[in-house]
């Protein structure tokens, strides 16, 4: 009996303990998705000089967490044998809430960014 009472707790227990990414967000959570063949040596969001580094062709970096983010951004990416910048056409005035969000970043055939808002969930 002390067993199926003891096991109960620890399922309980474990249960509760389990949180979610977003449980206790307080902050604009942002990563880079890179989908060239490139491997990104760092990425700059230039407004607020937040660096990723090392991120894979393909590949997520981690997310960083901003005060205040915007669906669109300028961006300088350094490769291993290059550096390109990307410069939105559009601004806009809103800032995201409070979350999840991806920018995902390509390269066209003349080497132009393309640069890809996404809320992730």
């Amino acid at each position: 009996m002390k067993r199926v009472f003891l096991l109960s707790v620890i399922c309980v227990v474990i249960l509760f303990s389990c949180t979610d990414r977003d449980d206790n967000i307080s902050l604009v959570n942002i990563r880079i998705q890179n989908s060239t063949e490139l491997f990104f040596t760092e990425v700059r969001i230039a407004e607020k000089d937040t660096v990723y580094e090392n991120i894979e062709a393909g590949k997520f970096s981690e997310y960083l967490e901003f005060e205040t983010a915007y669906p669109t951004a300028s961006i300088a990416i350094l490769t291993d044998s290059t550096s390109i910048n990307y410069f939105p056409t559009e601004v806009s005035a809103d800032s995201l809430p409070i979350g999840f969000y991806t920018y995902e970043i390509t390269l066209d055939a003349d080497n132009q960014v393309g640069l890809t808002f996404k809320i992730d969930e």
